[in-house]
């Protein structure tokens, strides 16, 4: 298995050699060059899902893809769209494009090739676009020195025509007096902070939860790049005379507008004095910082000591500088990735289309690697409630059966030999009183019996289970805390019991020629 290495992606204005090279930031080696495209315009190198690259042409309006493991370009793609991009930018799932054409900022649905809407709130050419982490909103910045910050979901689906309030950008920063050079957004979403340079010396820090500037550093020299740690307590910027500049987030003086002095400033200083840092970047544990600029060396610097590490010297100007962690095995020769977007992107917008569709393919490796389904706790209890409570009813008719059965044989059993003969010796047969045994045996009314509450003689759970029930005690009020197979048989055995006890009672009523017989 191959190791995950630290990649950087270099693009310069010199198109003799490669487009763009892959170089491991450790080892200095190259890994992949990717030829064919030509100069790549400043701020429009961009990774299309993992498997692929795609840059914008810096002379011709056209869009390159390569396969991350092929030096050619793609022969089926090439977009071609309205003019010269000089800014592009991708969703972090790689389903829409905003590419910046002058002052108009398109947008299409990389899937179908479907241009969805043109946005025209700048007034001079776009010079960056970013992108928040969850894709939700994205930043453009412009010659005009304005930040616009928009809704991807209102870009996409239009409400009015490109000038309505509908399309309004979500908000419109136009605090700086010169050019935007460069925008990063934060962590967050839309509760990020927001950090711009531009031209005029200034580095302004913006809270995207409420739209409100909350610093602006100036520096003493115009300003070109900017990258901040993951942590945001440290902001680096790179300056047009060659020097990174850095100020720290939790040391700024409470005032909304800080003049940072030369020296009270921490520089990086190698590159050629008076040429820009264009491109900056920081490595994945934040310990190095990568720039590049105009002066065609990428410098790896040590933070902590602010020391040189190394430097790769180029053979142009740098435009693009990104760094990525990827599995070294990805640029080896193999299979074609099945590619997800369209092979052309349309030049105008069109409604949407019944007939349009999205082609899918599903592979066997897709379905191995499916998540397996997981089980929602409540859905699985309330399954076994139901379960048992089934199969307590099922027990509970099986007992009431068994319980007809036995008062069935305890009701004749009552019937003895003596009850079939007369009363008494006075007495003749035909004033004799007879019960008769079918009238016995007949099914008693089945009555309902709670759970909880057992109608049994207080007696029942003695030896003498068999005597008759008190007059003065009450059935109802006993209850018996036994186990589920305990109160079943104590209650066979008592109704059984009572029955038997009842039984004298009842014999003991005669008939009126019984009566009549006695008092003889």
């Amino acid at each position: 298995m191959e190791d995950i290495v630290e990649s950087l992606f270099i693009s310069t204005l010199d198109n003799e050699r490669a487009s763009c090279n892959v170089q491991d930031l450790r080892t200095g080696t190259d890994l992949m060059r990717y030829k064919g495209g030509g100069a790549m315009h400043p701020h429009s190198l961009q990774m299309l899902g993992g498997h692929f690259v795609i840059a914008a042409n810096s002379t011709k309006p056209l869009l390159h893809v390569w396969p991350i493991n092929g030096q050619e370009p793609m022969s089926n793609i090439r977009y071609v769209v309205p003019g010269k991009v000089n800014a592009l930018a991708l969703t972090p799932d790689g389903s829409f494009l905003v590419a910046g054409i002058q002052e108009n900022i398109y947008v299409w649905h990389l899937n179908s090739g479907r241009l969805l809407n043109t946005l025209s709130r700048h007034f001079q050419a776009i010079t960056c676009i970013r992108f928040t982490d969850n894709g939700e909103h994205f930043a453009s910045a412009g010659k005009d020195g304005a930040v616009l910050v928009w809704n991807l979901t209102r870009a996409t689906a239009p409400l009015g025509t490109g000038d309505s309030e509908e399309n309004a950008p979500f908000y419109s920063f136009n605090d700086h007096g010169l050019a935007v050079t460069d925008v990063h957004i934060g962590h967050g979403g839309i509760k990020a902070f927001l950090y711009s340079v531009s031209l005029d010396r200034c580095c302004k820090v913006y809270d995207l939860s409420s739209g409100n500037m909350l610093l602006s550093v100036v520096f003493p020299v115009a300003l070109h790049s900017v990258i901040v740690n993951k942590l945001e307590t440290d902001v680096y910027v790179g300056t047009a005379e060659g020097q990174v500049l850095v100020f720290h987030m939790d040391r700024v003086p409470r005032m909304k507008e800080y003049h940072l002095e030369e020296q009270d400033t921490q520089g990086f200083i190698k590159h050629t004095k008076g040429t820009a840092v264009t491109c900056l970047a920081l490595s994945a544990n934040a310990d190095q910082l990568i720039s590049g600029g105009e002066d065609k060396l990428v410098c790896i610097w040590d933070i902590s000591s602010r020391q040189l590490i190394k430097s790769l010297p180029q053979v142009g100007a740098l435009s693009n500088l990104h760094l990525r962690l990827i599995n070294s095995a990805l640029f080896h020769p193999g299979p074609k990735q099945p590619k997800f977007f369209a092979d052309n992107l349309k030049r105008m917008i069109s409604p949407p289309d019944n007939n349009d569709c999205i082609e899918l393919l599903i592979t066997e490796e897709y379905t191995k690697n499916r998540p397996a389904k997981k089980w929602d706790i409540d859905t699985y209890y309330n399954l076994y409630d139901t379960v048992t409570a089934a199969q307590e009813v099922a027990a509970n008719n099986d007992d009431d059966d068994v319980e007809n059965e036995d008062m069935e044989d305890a009701a004749a059993a009552t019937v003895s030999d003596e009850e079939m003969t007369p009363l008494d010796n006075e007495e003749s047969e035909e004033e004799a009183i007879v019960v008769p045994a079918k009238k016995q045996r007949q099914k008693p009314k089945k009555k309902p019996v709670a759970v909880e509450k057992i109608v049994a003689p207080a007696a029942a759970v003695s030896d003498e289970e068999m005597a008759p029930l008190d007059k003065e005690e009450s059935a109802d009020e006993i209850i018996l805390p036994l186990s589920k197979k305990q109160r079943q048989r104590r209650k066979k055995k008592a109704v059984a019991a009572a029955k038997i006890a009842s039984k004298p009672e009842t014999n003991n009523k005669s008939t009126p020629k019984a009566q009549k017989a006695r008092q003889r």
